[in-house]
């Protein structure tokens, strides 16, 4: 533990791998995935489908990787909109997939100033959605992508407690 801080710092001085620009990114109806490697997105689809919630694939799964986590995604922010009962227009953003917790925490600090212990958050500053893939739970995604959406469907963004109130509720719908 005691070396994680300078470690941490390292890497955000350095800006690598912490803040490395992605690879690759996929288009969706709502959101630009942006991801380092297959791997990544293999474990990505893997953590967010699950057809016994209605938008995964499950084993049956048939496309390329690309295909399924556009797929996924698109229903999975559906689902949200259903939960929420909103429907801003425009919705866009962007998901930023990452390989560990520690990356998600680094930039975390880098924006806010703040150590945190998160495996994703939402940065209103830049509409992104950050998350570790490996750590990546369905209700965490759908919670992150719900902050995403009351962001952009209110001119005044609600008080920090409402937000975050509306973001377990949908985790608890799912």
């Amino acid at each position: 533990m005691r070396y994680l801080l300078p470690l941490l710092l390292f890497l955000i001085v350095t800006g690598s791998p912490v803040d490395r620009a992605a690879a690759a990114e996929i288009n969706t109806a709502f959101a630009v995935i942006q991801y380092t490697d297959e791997a990544q997105l293999k474990t990505f689809n893997k953590k967010v489908g699950s057809s016994s919630y209605g938008f995964g694939f499950g084993r049956n799964n048939s496309g390329t990787p690309e295909a399924t986590a556009r797929k996924q995604v698109n229903r999975l922010i559906g689902r949200v909109q259903e939960i929420l009962d909103m429907q801003p227009e425009n919705l866009h953003f962007t998901i930023r997939i990452l390989d560990s917790p520690h990356q998600i925490q680094a930039i975390y600090l880098k924006q806010y100033g703040r150590k945190v212990d998160y495996i994703a958050f939402y940065s209103p500053g830049n509409e992104t959605v950050y998350f570790a893939a490996k750590k990546l739970r369905r209700t965490v995604f759908a919670h992150e992508i719900a902050h995403a959406i009351i962001d952009r469907y209110f001119d005044k963004a609600p008080p920090v407690k409402v937000h975050e109130l509306l973001a377990q509720y949908v985790e608890k719908q799912l």
